[in-house]
Order: C-alpha cells, then structure tokens, then sequence
C-alpha cells in the first residue's frame, strides 16, 4: 500500500458512523462490524477493513446420522449460544448444495445474496 494509504483502528462511535456513510454513499458496499478505518493521503476514507471481528458459525452436520428433529435443536442451541456471548446477530455460512441450505429461511435467516467466496489463507505456511 506504501505511504499513501494510512490505517488506523477505529475508535470512536462517530468515525465508525462517518466511515460507514461514506462506504455506503461509494459503491452500498459498507462491512459489518468493521474495525479499522483506511485514510488516504487527503484525509478522506477510502476503506474500511473488519479484522477477525464478525460473528461467524460454521458448522458440520453428519448427512446420514443427523434427524431433521436434531437439526432444528442444534440450530436453536447455537443460536442461543451466540446470544449467550452477547451478539445480537451473527452470520453464518451454508453453502448451495447443503440440505439446510433450502430451509435458510424458514430456520429464520435472511439471505445476504453476496455472490462472494471465501478463501483461506494459513499464516505458517
């Protein structure tokens, strides 16, 4: 990025508020909890980055040994265990072809209609 872009965590209700305006305003492409904010060298913002921050589940469900009726108590009990940890929402991850993945919404999850994909990237290698 050199030294034209500078990035600073955020730290104030207001500058979150501004940044995320200004996201909005630039492409409708603000991020969730987002927890740094990125200046140019005029001092506008330019970007927003959310560093480990978002509430995320990811499960595994077993196909074949898992019952409809244990999946609607797993949903229910990771939903309340994120509650317990204090997140008024979170995201989480299902891909197309999963079984769930038709019943999203009647489970209570609205669709975020991102055609985006995640990638991984381990940091020892």
């Amino acid at each position: 990025m050199g030294n034209n872009i500078e990035i600073r965590k955020i730290k104030t209700k207001e500058e979150l508020d501004y940044a995320s305006k200004v996201a909005s305003k630039d492409s409708g492409h603000n991020i969730p909890y987002p927890t740094h904010i990125l200046y140019n060298k005029d001092g506008d913002v330019v970007g927003l980055w959310s560093l480990a921050n978002v509430p995320l589940v990811l499960v595994w469900h077993h196909t074949q040994k898992i019952k409809k009726t244990d999946s609607i108590y797993l949903v229910e009990t990771y939903a309340a265990l994120m509650d317990e940890k204090g997140y008024k929402d979170f995201f989480i991850a299902c891909d197309k072809d999963s079984p769930y993945y038709k019943h999203m919404d009647k489970l209570g999850y609205e669709s975020l209609n991102w055609d985006t994909s995640m990638f991984y990237k381990n940091l020892n290698n």
